[in-house]
C-alpha cells in the first residue's frame, strides 16, 4: 500500500517542478519584454524637442486661465524643489498636432503622439523639459515634476501605461463636455 503511494507522489512533485520553472521562464520572458518597451519609449522620449515644420508656442499666456494658474502653480513648486524646469510647449495648432501624429506613421522619426485629439489643442497642456544638456534623459527630474504636477492639480504622462514624462495637462471630464 504504502509503495503505491510513493509512485503517485512522484509525478505530481514532477509536474510542480515543471510548473515552477516555466512559470519562472515565462516571468523572465515577460520581464524582458517590459524591459525592452521601457527602453524604446526612453529613447524615443529623447528625440522629442525636435521641431518638423510647424512652429512651437511656449507661451503660457495661450493656456486656458485656469491651465495657465496650475502651471505657474507647478513651476513655482519645481523651483522650490530646487528644479529647473523649461516649458518646451503649450498651445498646439491642429495642423501641428496633425504633423507631429504623422510622424512616425507616415513620416519618418519615432511616434511622439498618440493622439488627434490632443489637450494641446484645447489649450489644456504643456511639455517641459530640464534644463542643461540632457533634457529629457533624467528619469528622476520628471518622476519629481510628475509628484509636484499631482499635487497642484494636473495630470503627469509619467503615470501613463505609455510614458509620456514631459506632458502635463488640466484634464477634467467636464472640460470633454464643455468643448
Amino acid at each position: 500500500m504504502l509503495e503505491n503511494r510513493r509512485i503517485y507522489k512522484e509525478p505530481i512533485t514532477i509536474k510542480l517542478k515543471r510548473i515552477i520553472k516555466r512559470s519562472i521562464v515565462l516571468g523572465l520572458i515577460i520581464g524582458l519584454i517590459f524591459l525592452g518597451i521601457s527602453i524604446r519609449n526612453q529613447i524615443a522620449m529623447r528625440s522629442y524637442p525636435k521641431v518638423y515644420g510647424q512652429e512651437v508656442i511656449s507661451d503660457l499666456n495661450q493656456l486656458t486661465p485656469d491651465t495657465k494658474k496650475l502651471a505657474m502653480k507647478f513651476l513655482e513648486r519645481c523651483e522650490e524643489e530646487g528644479l529647473d524646469v523649461r516649458i518646451t510647449e503649450t498651445y498646439r495648432t491642429q495642423k501641428r498636432q496633425d504633423e507631429l501624429y504623422s510622424q512616425g506613421r507616415d513620416t519618418d522619426g519615432p511616434r511622439v503622439t498618440w493622439t488627434k485629439d490632443s489637450m494641446h489643442t484645447r489649450r489644456r497642456a504643456f511639455d517641459i523639459a530640464k534644463a542643461g544638456d540632457d533634457p529629457y534623459g533624467d528619469t528622476e527630474f520628471f518622476a519629481r515634476c510628475a509628484k509636484i504636477g499631482e499635487e497642484v492639480g494636473l495630470e503627469s504622462g509619467h503615470y501613463w501605461r505609455v510614458k509620456d514624462s514631459p506632458h502635463f495637462q488640466n484634464y477634467k471630464w467636464w472640460n470633454r463636455v464643455i468643448y
